[in-house]
């Protein structure tokens, strides 16, 4: 791979095998993509690809790549460190199994992109346990610093319109205290709520009993539950219906 090779190892497409993703010091190298052509016991990476977004090669010089789902979409992002310093962030435009880059944005701190000296590696992680992902950066001089993220940039949406047919949506998004749910019933019926946070494990189930068709708002008391990004899954016979919703401090 030549100098200062960055590898991470993370499953690329869903096929339950490891894969390999290696960023290294020549820019014109590339991130190469080794997918997993073994089994989960003995893996086998003969082949690679680079990754590209919008139709070329992501090319930066000692590049540091992660893969993590920053925007809580359920797909992997990918986020990189590099010599300049700064720290850079690719939606996943794709699907979970396909990711998809379609250009980038620099991670800011305090209104403009991070910068540390330079020579950034980095590691994605939920460092207070808030249910959003923090950063862990290293820099050239020995240091590692701690940015904790916060929810002072989203916008609050109030009045979501709900289509028709069943349907969940934020009626407050971000929320404080509870999460208000609108709920879109097009026939009469019992309806179970269940809310995950951002890795996935069940924190709430509510039963909706005995409602009318048309529109109705149920509020869940979050309390007991930490500021974070949250998935609510409503059900009514072979229906299903999510949506995301943010709780803030």
């Amino acid at each position: 791979m030549g100098s200062n090779s960055a590898p991470v190892v993370v499953d690329w497409n869903n096929d339950g095998l490891l894969d390999l993703l290696i960023g290294n010091e020549a820019s014109a190298h590339g991130i190469r993509l080794y997918l997993n052509s073994g089994s989960t016991g003995n893996p086998v990476l003969t082949t690679w690809t680079y990754i590209q977004s919008s139709g070329s090669n992501i090319n930066r010089y000692r590049c540091c790549p992660q893969v993590y789902d920053m925007n809580s979409d359920g797909r992997k992002d990918l986020i990189m460190g590099e010599s300049d310093a700064h720290i850079y962030y690719y939606e996943n435009t794709g699907t979970d199994e396909v990711p998809v880059f379609s250009g980038y944005e620099a991670i800011q701190s305090n209104g403009s992109p991070l910068d540390l000296y330079y020579g950034t590696r980095l590691w994605v992680n939920d460092w207070d346990e808030n249910g959003i992902p923090d950063l862990l950066v290293s820099d050239y001089y020995g240091y590692v610093h701690v940015f904790m993220a916060d929810l002072s940039g989203t916008v609050e949406e109030t009045g979501v319109q709900i289509q028709t047919g069943f349907a969940v949506a934020p009626a407050v998004n971000p929320a404080r205290g509870s999460l208000n749910i609108n709920l879109q019933v097009p026939q009469g019926g019992n309806i179970e709520l269940r809310v995950y946070d951002s890795a996935g494990r069940l924190v709430i189930t509510k039963d909706a009993s005995g409602l009318s068709h048309g529109s109705s708002m149920i509020t869940i008391d979050a309390g007991s539950m930490a500021a974070g990004v949250y998935t609510v899954v409503a059900t009514t016979g072979s229906d299903i219906s999510t949506c995301r919703m943010v709780l803030a401090e």
